[in-house]
């Protein structure tokens, strides 16, 4: 005679395998395909930042970078230069006043020494920035993805010497 339930409980045993089985497939795809992912992400990614930083748009924008910062640079050079003659041409402007400044009006002493200290800090004011543009492009020139770009082939000194004007 058959018995029915130990042919129920084995076949309900070999579906219970089965499911087992497909779910340990599944899921070994899954892991498979999620390992697999992740480490083409990774050369995604690596491609991506490669493209971004070698590609030629960003080779065209570096390129332009450093032609823009050495305008700059160039600019904030001839606006020293103009400064530098302002301070000179307020003592033309005050010299018929005579040598001995103790011996002008007082009125004239303070419109002098506020003309004077108002063009010194005008020109230290350009003085900094040009100091701040080439720190800036010789900062960018050390980078090994930035070098190939540098414009100058001496890259420019970080300082001009500060300006400095004898005691009066």
């Amino acid at each position: 005679m058959k018995n029915y339930r130990d042919e129920f409980n084995r076949e309900s045993r070999d579906f219970r395998w089965t499911a087992w089985k497909v779910f340990g497939i599944a899921l070994g795809i899954i892991v498979v395909l999620s390992v697999t992912s992740y480490i083409f992400g990774w050369f995604g990614e690596a491609g991506k930042v490669a493209q971004d930083e070698f590609g030629p748009k960003a080779a065209l924008a570096k390129y332009e970078w450093f032609i823009n910062q050495a305008n700059h640079i160039k600019k904030a050079r001839t606006d020293i230069e103009v400064f530098e003659k302002r301070v000179q041409a307020v003592d033309v402007q005050y010299k018929s006043y005579g040598e001995d400044h103790s011996k002008w009006p007082p009125h004239i002493q303070v419109q002098y020494n506020t003309a004077k200290q108002t063009a010194r800090d005008d020109l230290t004011a350009i003085m900094s920035n040009h100091n701040r543009l080439v720190k800036e492009y010789n900062a960018e020139s050390e980078k090994f993805n930035w070098a190939p770009f540098n414009t100058y082939k001496d890259r420019p000194a970080e300082r001009i010497d500060e300006y400095r004007i004898p005691d009066l």
